[in-house]
């Protein structure tokens, strides 16, 4: 019952992204799609995110429960299979803040700095993609990602710091993905974490490029 109660928001998602797709599928589509198979097409992406964290894991780790992400993804498609890899930098408020005195080692200047959290991730993911128009795909992939997440001082070499308690867990990733010409496409993508790990989930905007 609770691996269904994880997955519910990721259905729903699933659901809200995939039927309006569904609605708009031409049967060319999914036609060209099989004819250009054995085509392998790749993509960059820079995108803007959305982040929820889990209540009691900010409360406990004197953070803020939602945060911002940026970042850059690499995308492969072939026929109806894809994959995208990716980092993502977030900022997230400190809400447990210290203070530190520091020296700057070229200069001999003191003064006094109040700590941040400094975050950042890698993930990878594969599943299904299929045309339901000629420039709207949509699709599931499962993956897995990498969180990196403490509280110190930035640019500090030597002060103190500590571990904030987000860890790596895998996720359901329901997207979208609409094409504005050959060379350009824009993605919607919600991500869902399967594992009480810190994170509940994320909204992903991406604008994707092919070279």
């Amino acid at each position: 019952m609770a691996i269904l109660k994880k997955l519910q928001p990721a259905l729903l998602a699933a659901g809200l992204i995939i039927l309006p797709a569904a609605l708009l599928a031409t049967p060319l589509a999914a036609q060209t799609i099989f004819d250009t198979g054995s085509v392998y097409q790749s993509s960059w992406g820079v995108q803007g995110e959305s982040i929820t964290i889990n209540s009691d894991t900010a409360q406990f780790n004197g953070i803020g429960d939602s945060g911002f992400g940026i970042g850059g993804s690499y995308n492969g498609q072939q026929g109806l299979l894809n994959f995208s890899v990716g980092v993502t930098l977030f900022f997230i408020d400190d809400e447990a803040q210290f203070s530190q005195g520091v020296q700057n080692n070229l200069t001999g200047d003191q003064s006094t700095e109040k700590s941040s959290i400094d975050a950042g991730s890698l993930y990878v993911d594969g599943g299904i993609v299929y045309p339901f128009s000629e420039r709207l795909q949509a699709g599931v992939n499962l993956g897995w990602r990498y969180f990196d997440v403490e509280r110190g001082i930035s640019n500090c070499s030597d002060c103190y710091s500590e571990s904030v308690g987000i860890d790596s867990d895998t996720y359901i990733k329901p997207f979208a993905r609409f094409s504005f010409n050959e060379r350009y496409s824009g993605s919607l993508a919600y991500y869902s974490y399967t594992g009480d790990r810190g994170m509940e989930n994320s909204v992903q905007f991406s604008f994707e490029f092919r070279r």
